[in-house]
């Protein structure tokens, strides 16, 4: 079975529990350790609330968005406060194409 892993809020953690999710809900400051933590072997998934990558340092979020294992996704969280990133006009400037 795969190993898949949820960080981010509380409220969001009990929802991805009911569903058979492992969660983790860093306290301030110590997301980016429990990200590096998280991305190793047995981690096939990681899934991060808009709200917990928006604070990681952008070092590590362009290192584990490469990464080709383990697979990060960011999800919305429950109350959400941070809108979720626009991935057509994200690949659109990577590839230079105009909207």
């Amino acid at each position: 079975m795969p190993a898949i892993r949820f960080v981010g809020d509380a409220v969001s953690a009990a929802a991805w529990r009911l569903a058979g999710v492992e969660c983790w809900v860093p306290e301030a400051g110590e997301e980016s350790a429990m990200i590096t933590r998280l991305c190793l072997p047995p981690t096939q998934l990681l899934l991060l609330t808009a709200a917990l990558a928006q604070r990681l340092p952008v070092s590590l979020q362009q290192r584990i968005f490469a990464s080709l294992a383990p697979l990060v996704l960011v999800v919305p969280d429950v109350q959400m406060a941070v809108a979720m990133p626009d991935l057509v006009e994200t690949v659109r400037k990577q590839l230079g194409v105009g909207a």
